[in-house]
């Protein structure tokens, strides 16, 4: 018998683009002529992005902030399944067909997640080596965009958008890929993982390194949204693991409690949820 195939949407996420050319690196080895892809992106006013082509979309938006991005996309998406995407990828030949037969295996999944490969085509993040569900809040399993599917209508049916507060240009640098894949499960909806490779990631990652000030106050943040006032007993924890593990100095740790601390009081003043 044969089913009609889901309609699959690209949502790229970008900055001050002013022709289409990018995308001949993302799509090196898929012909996206025919496949719907929407733009968003980030500019300033006359300095527009313009696409003359059928199947691509663009929403030139002149605010900051890589979760609003994200967010415009998700909330014009008209694709059943969504790959949220950046622009310094290149996705492998057989990802549209690797996440097709994931959603036909998974019909039930919001969102499933994948493996992604380095620049020399390596896997190097410790990826759990069995596919299935993922719907424990906090997953160990760390998150890229890249590495993320969903299907938009499920998501926006139940008011699940990123988390503003989170990711470049928020209050929190990163950890907005985590956020989101929370709020899917808090929800109700199921969440998959793939071990699979749909993409390759071509650019140098630059992560804030544990037990900085940037990490300690993101982690923090993630983890306050489900420790609520419990969240100073895991700050303890958390700084002891980090000495014992010789990460910080005995020196370093009353400074680590004071990025935490003051996390937790930035959640609490500016974000809503």
């Amino acid at each position: 018998m044969n089913t009609k195939r889901p309609k699959v949407e690209f949502l790229i996420s970008t900055m001050h683009r002013t022709d289409l050319g990018f995308l001949d690196s993302i799509f090196k080895n898929i012909d996206f002529n025919s496949i719907p892809i929407l733009i968003v992106n980030q500019t300033s006013k006359h300095k527009n992005l313009v696409s003359h082509k059928s199947n691509i979309r663009v929403i030139n938006s002149y605010e900051k902030g890589l979760s609003k991005s994200r967010n415009h996309a998700l909330n014009n998406a008209i694709g059943e399944i969504c790959f949220i995407v950046d622009d310094d990828v290149e996705y492998l030949p057989g990802a549209l067909n690797t996440v097709l037969k994931a959603y036909e295996d998974y019909p039930d999944a919001a969102f499933i997640s994948f493996q992604f490969l380095t620049k020399n085509g390596k896997v190097e993040t410790l990826y759990q080596k069995k596919s299935g569900l993922q719907n424990n809040l906090l997953h160990k399993q760390h998150l890229h965009s890249f590495e993320i599917t969903l299907k938009p209508e499920v998501l926006l049916e139940s008011n699940i958008q990123f988390n503003t507060c989170f990711g470049i240009g928020a209050l929190f640098h990163s950890g907005e890929e985590q956020v989101l894949r929370d709020d899917v499960v808090r929800k109700g909806h199921k969440v998959f993982y793939v071990n699979k490779p749909i993409v390759k990631h071509l650019d140098i990652f630059s992560v804030a390194k544990e037990g900085s000030k940037e990490f300690t106050r993101t982690i923090t943040a993630v983890k306050y949204r489900l420790h609520k006032n419990l969240i100073y007993l895991w700050l303890l924890r958390y700084i002891w693991q980090l000495f014992k593990r010789k990460v910080i100095k005995l020196a370093q740790t009353k400074q680590i409690w004071t990025y935490g601390v003051k996390a937790v009081s930035d959640y609490k003043t500016y974000c809503k949820k």
